[in-house]
């Protein structure tokens, strides 16, 4: 009987992939790209057409929390028309440093400042995932985590940015946590890897299941 238990975990453990459903991932992010692809086969890869920026300089009342969420809609609603019978998931990160909301850069200049702002400091991050069916909402997740993030030389913000361009000015934070036992920036001190990656699917999983 021990044996036979133990085999029924095994199982359990590399049964990830959900063979029987389509889903729509509304984001290029190689990292969300990579979290989808462990746990469903048939993945449609497509971009939203929300301008982030305008939505951001539109709604400057909403905070970090708040413009996750709307955001993370969006996305999801900009593709919908052509996706209406499949779970299509919109998701969304903000940072919050000093009561500010920092966007990801689109320069490595801005990616420069906002280490600076960063440096010595606690953050939080908020993530959402927003989920639609038949053009209606299916689900919605939304999470957060709270880091502190080391004070580092404006040589060691200049060293890092020149020899990571891609992962400052396409994160938020111009980091990757995945990336934290090489620079050690970053001390987590609330919240999942899930969700500081930007993409917590275990609930999602668990309702379609």
């Amino acid at each position: 009987m021990g044996k036979n238990r133990v085999k029924k975990d095994k199982t359990k453990k590399t049964n990830l992939i959900t063979n029987n459903q389509q889903v729509v991932l509304a984001s290029l992010s190689k990292t969300r790209q990579i979290e989808i692809k462990k746990y469903f086969k048939d993945v449609i890869l497509t971009k939203h057409t929300v301008n982030e920026t305008k939505e951001k300089k539109k709604h400057k009342q909403l905070n970090a929390k708040d413009l996750a969420y709307h955001l993370a809609r969006l996305k999801a609603i900009s593709v919908s028309a052509k996706y209406k019978d499949k779970f299509i998931i919109g998701c969304d990160q903000t940072l919050e440093c000093n009561a500010k909301v920092l966007s990801k850069p689109k320069t490595l200049i801005k990616a420069k400042k906002n280490l600076k702002e960063l440096s010595g400091k606690k953050h939080k991050l908020f993530t959402c995932i927003y989920v639609l069916k038949n053009l209606r909402e299916y689900f919605v997740e939304e999470t957060s985590a709270e880091l502190s993030f080391r004070k580092i030389s404006d040589d060691e913000i200049n060293h890092y940015v020149e020899k990571n361009k891609v992962t400052a000015v396409n994160c938020v934070g111009s980091y990757k946590i995945e990336e934290n036992k090489k620079y050690k920036f970053i001390k987590i001190l609330k919240g999942k890897k899930e969700s500081i990656i930007g993409f917590p699917l275990k609930r999602f999983l668990s309702k379609i299941r």
